[in-house]
């Protein structure tokens, strides 16, 4: 009788234990991508007039302009900063 009493407790201990809920699987596509803030103090600045004279060209070749940003510490904040201008083709588009 002891034996039977004590393997009931020792039962109803392990199942007060596992009375976690198990942790539903996290898939990619429910949550949003993790990027990382990479700061770089040896990206170069570019100038507003070198942003402008690039954004003229790119537009002057049927291009549209797309800026690529860094972030950089500014008096104690994180700002952005531009380090390149790059040109990408137009997408046209079709419908309402």
């Amino acid at each position: 009788m002891k034996k039977i009493l004590l393997f009931v407790l020792v039962v109803s201990i392990n199942s007060f234990a596992d009375d976690e809920q198990p942790i539903a699987p996290i898939r990619s596509y429910n949550r949003p991508p993790v990027v990382p803030v990479v700061v770089d103090p040896q990206a170069q600045q570019l100038s507003r007039n070198e942003v402008i004279l690039a954004t003229q060209e790119c537009e002057q070749s049927g291009l549209r302009a797309a800026v690529v940003t860094s972030k950089r510490v500014i008096g104690g904040m994180m700002s952005d900063i531009i380090i390149d201008v790059q040109c990408l083709p137009k997408f046209k588009y079709f419908g309402n």
